[in-house]
């Protein structure tokens, strides 16, 4: 990504392992197309993060992730919440809920994610490929 963004920023989260990147220049889900079919030794996942948020301001973050799931029959619903004890299963219902209520389908066997993750009291959501970044088969 640094060849298409020289200014990219990754900046290191109170989390292990968790890092996230900052572009000027990419767009989220052209970040995400450079970077997921490559490999990498210790990468587990990549997600592209196309809503941001506070879990304060819930419904704000649910109005940009309608328009990602818009149109959609079916996504699998990755959900991981960091630095806020006993928020996942209110959480998780509360997406489940938003989902049915556009006749958008929670799928285990679904290829798309819906991925959504906190770091204490931010939001990040975005759609993306299900399998690990590893497993991926480029064609």
């Amino acid at each position: 990504m640094f060849r298409k963004d020289p200014e990219l920023k990754i900046v290191k989260t109170p989390y292990p392992g968790v890092l996230i990147a900052y572009s000027k220049i990419l767009t989220p889900g052209k970040a995400y197309r450079i970077v997921v079919f490559k490999e990498y030794g210790f990468v587990e996942n990549i997600i592209p993060v196309q809503c941001t948020g506070r879990i304060e301001e819930f419904d704000r973050f649910l109005q940009c992730i309608e328009g990602l799931v818009q149109g959609l029959r079916e996504v699998k619903l990755k959900l991981r919440v960091r630095g806020v004890r006993g928020y996942s299963e209110t959480l998780w219902s509360s997406l489940k809920a938003f989902l049915a209520e556009r006749s958008v389908e929670h799928s285990p066997k679904s290829p798309t994610c819906l991925f959504i993750e906190t770091i204490d009291l931010n939001l990040y959501g975005g759609l993306g490929y299900c399998e690990p970044v590893f497993k991926y088969q480029v064609e």
